[in-house]
């Protein structure tokens, strides 16, 4: 067990600056993130046979990325 507890310290300690390279990518562009996420599940629900459901995640995205784009300072 301390020799896996090990591994996950290095992996997290090694893989450190990715993460925050993502997280501040991310806060950067922000809008960006929504997108892809959104497309993710749009085309998980599609493939569900959810397509009501796609469509609402769709202009929920889209509306959430305006709402982003026009109140930020």
């Amino acid at each position: 067990m301390n020799a896996l507890a090990r591994a996950g310290h290095t992996y997290w300690q090694q893989n450190a600056r990715a993460f925050q390279a993502i997280k501040v990518q991310i806060e950067r562009d922000l809008p960006s993130a929504v997108s892809i996420l959104a497309a993710v599940w749009v085309a998980c629900l599609i493939a569900l046979g959810f397509g009501v459901a796609a469509l609402g995640v769709a202009v929920g995205a889209l509306a959430l990325q305006l709402l982003i784009l026009t109140f930020r300072w």
